[in-house]
């Protein structure tokens, strides 16, 4: 349960990249898709999650790290670069303690509750939008259909 909060209140507090500079490659440089992206993002959140708890990374490093991986794993779509965005604009303000976990996690599940509902109308569906279903794991929402 430790590890499940630790997990949580990592990716609450990493949520959203506002300024990222555009280190990652464009999505025609993209390595094959993961079918199970997003447990692989699961996966790699649980163990970033335990440095931050160690306190051998913050949390906008974690998020870097994090946001290396979905580039590395499915490339660049429009839905995870906004919820990434966000992801990492709340590891910021977390790290520099303008929010705590209650706030970050509103914004984000605000986030993903608008994906959702703009899900079924969208034109240009991203194919794998991996990001964005791992945040939905992660915060115990529906996944995308």
């Amino acid at each position: 349960m430790n590890k499940l909060f630790m997990t949580v209140f990592l990716l609450g507090a990493l949520s959203g990249c506002a300024e990222m500079p555009q280190w990652f490659p464009n999505s025609h440089n993209q390595q094959p898709r993961s079918s199970n992206a997003a447990d692989t993002l699961l996966a790699e959140a649980d163990r970033l999650a335990d440095r931050v708890g160690k306190g051998e990374l913050t949390r906008v490093q974690a998020a870097e790290k994090l946001g290396e991986t979905r580039i590395r794993l499915v490339g660049r779509n429009f839905m995870d670069d906004d919820v990434y965005r966000l992801y990492y604009q709340i590891a910021q303000l977390r790290d520099a303690g303008k929010i705590d976990g209650d706030a970050a996690r509103k914004q984000m599940e605000d986030r993903l509750r608008y994906w959702q509902r703009r899900w079924p109308g969208l034109q240009n569906k991203p194919a794998n939008p991996a990001f964005t279903q791992f945040m939905f794991k992660v915060y115990n929402l529906p996944p995308l259909k």
